[in-house]
């Protein structure tokens, strides 16, 4: 009775996020229709990661992308959702650190992206493992990663947006510390909950994502449009000339 409340606790948990994430679309395609000098790329960037995320939190909430390894269930659809969500996260990071630049920081793109698809690769493979030595030591690799991201982040990319007008580089150090702390956040709850350490239970840890969710694809996307479009009728997302 008490494994039929928890997964019922988790599907709720899910549909929530896939509700709010519709309801965020619909909020961003409005904008998007008077974009305000913000490029239609950057609306359809956050849609885009949205859209990704609630079909596979509608998969998991239906029943779907988990699999049994030994005695803890592996719900591989958070992964296919981070694997492709996380990269466009760096991106859209990369565009608001560049964006008042001449020419197009493909370097950094391609830096963001390499580093922020292992850290999640490792999370599965530590997920799947059979054993606690080899869980811990894909998770160390995926925090190596993590760790790998920051210095990109923090090195080239905030070089490269202290080049920009001063809001708009202020505006990326804003979004560059939620982005980091909420990525830290799913790496803490990965260890507490039943892929580690197993201190919170399977609806919890559900919980938690979803809250992190929220607050990484809805809140921290809609806080860098609503910024972009205020900059934007300041004229300052571009360099003065």
């Amino acid at each position: 009775m008490s494994d039929c409340k928890g997964l019922a606790v988790s599907q709720w948990w899910l549909w929530l996020f896939v509700v709010v994430a519709s309801g965020a679309v619909l909020y961003f395609a409005h904008w998007m229709r008077e974009p305000k000098g913000v490029p239609v790329t950057v609306y359809l960037l956050a849609i885009g990661i949205l859209i990704w995320s609630a079909v596979w939190h509608a998969v998991m909430a239906l029943g779907g992308a988990h699999t049994m390894v030994g005695d803890h269930d592996v719900h591989w659809g958070y992964y296919a959702d981070w694997m492709v969500t996380a990269p466009l996260l760096g991106y859209a990071l990369v565009l608001v650190g560049t964006h008042a630049l001449t020419g197009k920081r493909t370097d950094l793109v391609a830096l963001v992206a390499v580093t922020s698809v292992p850290m999640i690769f490792c999370g599965l493979v530590g997920d799947l493992a059979p054993n606690p030595p080899t869980r811990y030591l894909a998770y160390g690799v995926g925090v190596a990663a993590l760790a790998a991201n920051f210095v990109v982040i923090w090195g080239p990319l905030r070089r490269a947006a202290a080049q920009q007008p001063d809001p708009m580089t202020a505006h990326f150090n804003q979004l560059a510390l939620l982005l980091g702390a909420l990525w830290i956040g799913f790496t803490l709850v990965w260890l507490l909950g039943p892929s580690g350490l197993g201190m919170l239970d399977e609806p919890t840890t559900t919980a938690v994502f979803v809250v992190l969710s929220v607050l990484m694809k809805v809140v921290w996307s809609a806080f860098d449009l609503r910024r972009l479009r205020s900059l934007a009728d300041r004229d300052a997302l571009h360099v003065a000339h």
